[in-house]
């Protein structure tokens, strides 16, 4: 069946409006995965003191499986109209985000930031999509651009938004989204077309999903359980054994399904594999630094969660800045250079703070410089890897490759974090920093690894990460159900 032409008129009303409400649902998704790490302290202490190596899966949970599913969840929205697919992840989001702010203990709070985890991946995609296919040609481009932006404030803010909101108590980091998503469902029904571009896209391969996320979090649970547990004890094995035969299965249910969840052919491109192995670091470190400067503020300082957002802010707010730097700097120079200068300038921040601290015990002098220069070099490298991504992909596998480096990213921040557990320990409780300065060094040796793995990054196709992306306005062809 040929679809039927979008008219003009559903096409062109109101799309400020229109634009608002994505990047709203993009600004919310991204935010739940930096409002929680100000929250953690004061979580732990309201169910019973509970240790990090529990609280970690409060951002695991969320992050594996929004990793998982973000690429069947874009494929569902294809089959199923994006409009469905964005209200329906809202509905889901916005009913998970009250499931938390009442959750009666750690584990009901796990299990709804997993159900939340699953809206933001389905809403995630279909916002984008819906941004290529409900404005009007002139506007796809700045729009895409500002959806974009949207997510990278949300990382800015996220740690202000966080310690304001727990200072007043942790549920209402959650109880926030309740008004946000409601009001984002009544603005979608009543001013956004649903466009479906092909009802015989077939269902993905939802079992190489499912024991993704098993393999990852098999993994994640036998680091940050392996010290209470002991490394030797047969749980930790059982672990690894679970993780490696689920990694196995995966691999054979991708290769056998027509619909893979990751097409394992992209990763033949060498720009395209060293992209997903500096997001997937990238996003790692980047995940230890929140986590452990969070605890560090929190409880070897002793500051409230307000203080700790706001000293937290700076760094996030360079990354938002950098990156926009970084757009140009892709125009001029290979990228690999770019992405290699970003990993260089996070080590030296890295380097210069924990150097600081040992000479100036205060936020001005020991934290702040590095920390600003930290942010510097995540801005610069985070948008080149990204983009660069899927540069020498054809253009009909681009939305698969940047689905994928978008799971690698979630994974490599489950991992870490799994690992900022492990190297904490009681650490993160008492405060000792002896510990806080061992994950520190750690992100320094990180980081130099990564810049040498980006020089990699040397896109053969003629577009290059910065330039103004070609978007096919095929949306005009879709059909409105």
């Amino acid at each position: 069946m040929q679809p039927l032409p979008v008219p003009e008129a559903d096409l062109d009303r109101r799309p400020g409006l229109v634009l608002a409400t994505l990047c709203l649902a993009s600004f919310m998704a991204t935010l739940d995965l930096f409002v929680v790490n100000v929250a953690l302290k004061d979580i732990g202490q309201d169910f019973h003191g509970q240790g990090l190596s529990n609280l970690s899966w409060v951002l695991n949970g969320y992050a594996i499986i929004f990793g998982a599913l973000l690429i069947p969840a874009g494929r569902l929205a294809d089959k199923y109209g994006r409009r469905n697919a964005f209200v329906a992840g809202l509905v889901v989001f916005t009913i998970a985000s009250l499931a938390c702010a009442l959750a009666p203990d750690l584990w009901a709070l796990v299990a709804f930031r997993c159900l939340q985890a699953v809206g933001a991946a389905v809403l995630t995609p279909a916002s984008l999509g819906l941004v290529l296919t409900a404005l009007p040609a002139s506007k796809v481009v700045g729009g895409v651009r500002l959806w974009a932006v949207s997510a990278a404030l949300a990382g800015a803010a996220g740690p202000v938004v966080g310690g304001l909101l727990t200072d007043l108590s942790w549920r209402w980091i959650f109880v926030i989204n309740i008004p946000l998503g409601l009001a984002a469902v009544i603005a979608t029904v009543t001013l956004i077309p649903n466009a479906v571009y092909d009802r015989s896209t077939r269902i993905p391969d939802l079992l190489g999903s499912f024991l993704l996320i098993v393999s990852v979090g098999a993994v994640s649970l036998g680091l940050v359980k392996g010290p209470d547990w002991g490394w030797a004890d047969p749980k930790v094995d059982a672990c690894w054994a679970i993780a490696v035969a689920a990694a196995g299965g995966f691999t054979v249910s991708t290769h056998r399904s027509t619909v893979p969840v990751m097409d394992f052919r992209l990763f033949r491109s060498r720009v395209f594999s060293t992209a997903n192995i500096a997001a997937a670091l990238l996003f790692g470190l980047t995940g230890m630094q929140l986590l452990s400067v969070s605890f560090f503020l929190q409880n070897s300082w002793h500051w409230s969660a307000v203080e700790t957002g706001l000293g937290i802010a700076p760094g996030p707010a360079m990354v938002f800045l950098a990156s926009m730097a970084g757009q140009k700097l892709n125009a001029r120079l290979p990228v690999g250079r770019v992405a290699a200068g970003g990993f260089l300038l996070v080590a030296l921040g890295q380097a210069l703070m924990i150097l600081s601290l040992h000479q100036w015990h205060s936020y001005a002098g020991g934290m702040l410089p590095g920390w600003l220069i930290l942010g510097t070099g995540l801005g610069l490298a985070m948008p080149t890897i990204v983009e660069s991504a899927t540069v020498d992909l054809a253009p009909e596998m681009s939305g698969t490759g940047s689905a994928i480096n978008a799971t690698a990213r979630q994974i490599g921040a489950v991992l870490a974090t799994a690992v900022t557990v492990v190297i904490l320990g009681q650490s993160a409780t008492t405060g000792a920093a002896a510990k806080f300065y061992v994950t520190w060094w750690v992100i320094v040796i990180g980081s130099a690894v990564g810049a040498i793995v980006v020089l990699g990054i040397t896109p053969s196709r003629r577009s290059r990460p910065g330039r103004s992306p070609r978007i096919n306005n095929s949306p005009r062809k879709a059909a409105i159900s």
